[in-house]
Order: C-alpha cells, then structure tokens, then sequence
C-alpha cells in the first residue's frame, strides 16, 4: 500500500444466486412538497392562482390606524397594482365564487380613467418564447387590460363567469416580469389565472420530463410522504380551474389540486414508468382508498371507472402497487396511531382495495428496527398476512436542526460510511420481520437519503460526490439482500432533497443522480454473491450516525444477464485520496469492459446552476489484457462485462 493506491480483491460467485433484482428497486419519491411539483416539475409559472390564501393586513409587525397595508384584500402572493385606498377596493370575495371558497375582487370606488389592479411579479420570460395565458374572469362588461412584460392583451368581462385564453410570443426577454390584471371602472372577480410555457406537454415541464425520461426510474411514488395523509384525491380530479385549493396540513401550504391523479399518470406515460400510488390513512377513510383504485383500475361501466372515462381516459390505469397509509407511526403525520390500531385499520382498507381490485400489491407502515414501541412486531402480528411487503424509511446523519449544519469539508467521511449504517438497519429490520411474519414479508425500503441542511419550506440539499457513493453503497447494499428487499426509492426526485434541481431558468442534476442512473440503465435480471477484501477506514460521530469502525474502502454488488451472459458490477472507491487496485476472479470475460464512472475532480464536488457539469458520467475502458482493474478516488464505477 502507499499513498497513491491500495490493493483490493473481489471474487464473483456466479452460481451462487442472490435473488431476482426486482424493477422496484430503481424508484424514486414525487412528493407534492416544498418546489417538487409546483415550480418544480409542473409548468404553471403563478402562485397561489386560484386566490385561495390570505391577505396581508398591515405594514410592519403589528395593526395601527395608519398600518393599513396599501394591498389589504389582495390574496399573497399577488400585489396591489396602482392602489389607491380612497379609490379602489380589493376584496377576498367570500361570496361571489368560482373554485373553492374565493375570488380576487377589483372595485373602481372613484373611477380617474387610470388602470388599477393586482400583479404578480418575479416572472423569468425567455426572447423568442409562447406563453400560454388563462384566467377566468366575472365582471360588468368593462375592458380587462391583461400585461406580460411588453405585450397587452385587453378582454371585455362578461356578466358571468368566462374563460379566456392567448397565447403571448416575447420579443425580448424579461428575467423579472410581472402579470398585470387591471381595470378603470366597475367590479371584476379574478376565479383563477394560469401562465404556461406554450411548450408544456399537458401541464408538465418539458425540459424536466426530458430529463425524468433521461433518468429512466422505475417508478415513481406519490402523492407522498406526509402529504397525503391529508389529501383527498377526488378534489384532484376535473376541470383542473374548478377543482378547489386546500390549506395542506401536513405541509402547511395553500394545494391547488392541479396537480391529480390523472396528470401524475399522464405524467408516468410521459417519462415511461410505472405509477405507484399511497394511499389516505391520516383523515380518509377505507372507503375513500377503494373508490381511488375504481377510478384507476375498474373498467368504465363500474361508477368511478366512468367518471375517470369522463375525463377522457377510458382505459383503465392499471396501478399495481399501493402504499397504504404512510409514516403513521409519527407524531407529525396526520392521522397518528398506535401499531395496533395501525394494524387493524390495514385490514380496513386493504380488504375494500382488494374487493375491488384483487391483484393489488399492498405494502404496509413499518419501521426501522424494533423502533417505537415495538411497531413492526405488533404490526406485523396484526396485519402480516395481508401484506405484501413492509415499508421502511431511513434518513442518514440528520443535521437538519442544527442551527449551522456540518461544514461540507468535514462530511464527506460521514456521508460515504452512511450506507453501512443502512446496512446495519436492513439488516436489523429484516431478522425481525423473520421473527414476526411467516413466511418473512419483503421489505420495500421506499425513501432514504441523506438529511444534512436541508430546511423548510424548501429543503435544499447540496449533494456532492460523497452522496454519490452513499447512493451506490445503499444501491449495494439492496442488490445483496434482493432475495427479501424487493424496493427501493430515493427521496425526492425533483428539488426537495432532489436528485434533479430546477428554476424557472435551468435545471441540472446531482452526482447522486447520475450513479442512479447508470445502475438503473446496466442491470441484469439476477443478483450474485460477491466477497471483497479490501483494506477499512473509521467514521466519527456525526449528527445522529454514531461512530463506525472497519468499513471496507472498497464495496461492490453484481446482477448477471445469464442469457447475454453479461456481468453488471457496480463498485465504489470510498478512499478520497488513493486509486483502488483491483483483482477480479471468478469469471472469465471476453473483450474489453465499458466502465462508466462518476467521480469530479474532488470528493466534495457537486453540480450547480452556475456550472451545472461539473460532475458527469465519464466512460472509460478495461483492457480485455488487463488483470487488474483501477478504480480512481471518490468513483462510482459500474463495470459492464461479458463473459466468455
């Protein structure tokens, strides 16, 4: 050993076979949180466009008889546009509706030929680019002057509510734009307003779909995580203008349901993965879960299954696997319950899910380890038999609280030592379902990450090579233990805690991302054993992650094609400082090998809007007359190798 490499060796058991690598192991969260969908993945460019939330009632910290706020009845996010207190009124209309409980009113009090309004602001416009425009107006036959940067558009408002539309090309571009609604005379009502890129693909993103699809996950879960046990999903469904907004408890944001179940399909067919759903378990009902799976799998003469055709989608969708419920072991989750109750409530729902649908795949509440109260085990007991398989989540290091998170400098040990830790845990979890359940119920382990920084309401991470490695150890780690962990699904996907990270302007993706991404691209259909030896490195406490001792520098999993008989290995270089020399046996390999690497000029390298290539996936070769392989520092390496 010296101080530019150290030596290792694996031995690949081709006949001893794992398990099957189940497609579920390559999934990925789409939780309706923080920037994930709104400003994230779904196009709608307004805020708060349905005119749900509240005003703001004065300036400064406190009321006062001069603290009246200039834009008093303009629902935030949006601006008063030439107020003026003595001439216009602006009201959060309580009585005149067109979705939910509210609408945006302009009264011209004093008209003085001047237009008054409301606008939003913070608009990024691209030269060159069609913007899609719609609002939803009430008034009394005056003229609506319409702004977007340069452009004016002017309506006449009928005395009921009409929808109106226009599609704006502009000229030069506008990185701080604002929309303008505005009016001389009379009352107009606003029930919604709606501004799009012209190139959005049926409310979706396209640049972020193209780059969904480039990513390839298997699936994605959603509506959540703690979303949902606070949303009703038949409000998700219909005319997406009428469907009302809601106060989301768990997030505590205004939901403009714009987002339903039939634009997260549309949105599935669009990137090609399969939808997999959670269901209600915080204030729904059983009832509530089976009439979903009507609307998404009956045929179209069953009473859900017509309303979904009504909707223009007469096929059924077919959705296979089901949460249900989530996290209700948690005293954040709406809904909060004991195991045994938590146990008896499965039966609930999953004997109304499976009467209407009997091939459902139904994955039950569970824990990490013996956790809280004995949860897995009571749960288990209650309700194992009629699982298919037992969720876990895990977040590694958890420094989120901090006031001052780690400096990144001094993370990067922690981070790549994280997945032995989750190893730990599987492991851990796995003997107790064996003692509980009979046979063992598989674990789908459907959200894990590391949690270092991030905060509400936006929870950004910045994920850096070190994550990448943590990544393709916990990847590892389920691919050796594919015979009982049949799921896996990083959290989040888009933003939150993302692998992929979007502004109104760009989008890049995380080294983490990248290493998601070729494991999931070269696989093969079976998962085989693999010894490693390889020198170990210490990891101190940080955060919540106790101090770790002789963790291999060296981790490696296999899957094998044994009808191309193509070998996948997927290897991690842990050490930041020296190259891995690698010797391989147990395969006799024909021609050269493609490795494809990720690995940056650093260990703490890490993609960002500024330069968002820093990090990339790099191939490179192995010799068909090399009889070592080379492993560079800080490298994910995913080596695709046919055998003779």
């Amino acid at each position: 050993m010296n101080d530019q490499h150290y030596p290792a060796a694996i031995h690949i058991q081709l006949d001893q076979v794992i398990g099957a690598v189940h497609p579920h192991l390559y999934g990925a969260n789409l939780e309706h949180i923080g920037r994930t969908i709104y400003g994230g993945v779904w196009a709608e460019m307004l805020r708060e466009r349905k005119f749900a939330g509240h005003d703001r009632m004065y300036i400064g910290q406190s009321e006062g008889l001069r603290h009246q706020n200039p834009g008093y009845g303009v629902v935030v996010p949006w601006e008063a546009y030439a107020p003026d207190h003595a001439r216009v009124l602006y009201v959060h209309d309580n009585t005149t509706l067109y979705s939910g409980q509210q609408s945006q009113r302009i009264t011209i009090r004093q008209p003085d030929d001047a237009w008054h309004g409301i606008q939003q602001g913070a608009l990024s416009l691209h030269a060159g680019r069609a913007y899609e425009m719609r609002l939803v107006l009430r008034g009394e036959g005056q003229t609506v002057q319409v702004t977007l940067g340069d452009a004016v558009w002017e309506v006449t408002a009928a005395h009921d509510w009409q929808t109106y539309h226009h599609t704006i090309t502009v000229e030069r571009a506008h990185p701080d734009a604002a929309l303008r609604i505005a009016v001389r005379e009379g009352s107009l009502w606003i029930g919604c307003a709606s501004l799009m890129p012209a190139d959005n693909l049926d409310g979706w993103r396209a640049d972020v779909v193209d780059m969904i699809r480039q990513l390839a996950p298997t699936f994605l879960r959603w509506p959540g995580g703690n979303f949902v046990s606070g949303y009703a999903w038949e409000g998700g469904i219909g005319d997406r203008d009428q469907r009302p907004s809601y106060f989301d408890p768990a997030w505590k944001v205004w939901e403009s349901n714009d987002v339903g179940t039939d634009e997260f399909m549309r949105l599935c067919q669009l990137v090609g993965c399969e939808p997999v759903l959670t269901v209600n378990m915080g204030d729904g009902t059983a009832e509530e879960a089976a009439s979903w799976v009507e609307y998404c799998n009956a045929p179209a003469d069953t009473p859900w299954g017509s309303w979904r055709a009504k909707q223009g989608h007469p096929e059924p969708y077919n959705v296979r696997t089901w949460f249900v419920g989530n996290e209700q072991f948690g005293n954040w989750q709406v809904g909060h319950c004991d195991a045994e109750t938590y146990a008896s409530s499965y039966h609930d729902y999953a004997d109304l899910m499976r009467a209407v649908d009997p091939d459902l795949f139904l994955i039950g509440v569970g824990v990490p380890t013996d956790l809280y109260g004995h949860w897995n085990e009571l749960v288990l007991r209650g309700a194992g038999a009629a699982m298919d398989a037992l969720s876990v989540h895990y977040y590694s290091i958890r420094t989120e609280s901090w006031a001052t998170p780690p400096p990144a400098q001094t993370l990067y040990v922690p981070k790549v030592a994280a997945a032995h830790e989750v190893a730990q845990m599987l492991d851990r979890t796995l003997d107790l379902i064996a003692q509980h359940s009979d046979p063992p119920v598989p674990l789908a382990f459907d959200e894990w990450n590391t949690y270092v920084a991030g905060k509400a309401p936006d929870f950004f991470e910045d994920y850096t090579v070190a994550d990448a490695l943590y990544l393709g150890g916990v990847m590892n780690h389920c691919l050796r233990r594919s015979d009982r962990v049949v799921m896996s699904a990083i959290y989040n996907f888009v933003n939150v805690m993302g692998n992929i990270r979007v502004t109104p302007d760009a989008l890049w993706v995380t080294p983490s991302a990248l290493v998601l991404q070729i494991m999931t691209r070269y696989r093969g259909g079976q998962a085989v054993r693999v010894k490693v030896e390889a020198p170990t490195f210490d990891s101190p406490e940080t955060g919540n992650q106790p101090a770790m001792h002789e963790i291999p520098l060296l981790d490696a999993a296999a899957t094998y094609d044994a009808a191309q008989r193509v070998l996948y290995l997927s290897l991690v270089n842990r050490d930041p400082r020296r190259a891995a020399h690698l010797q391989i046996s147990g395969i006799a390999r024909v021609g050269e090998a493609a490795l494809h690497i990720v690995a940056g000029d650093d260990p703490l390298a890490l993609n960002t809007e500024a330069d968002p290539h820093s990090v990339v996936v790099e191939s490179a070769a192995w010799a068909a007359a090399a009889e070592s392989l080379t492993l560079r520092p800080h490298s994910f390496t995913l080596a695709v190798v046919q055998l003779s």
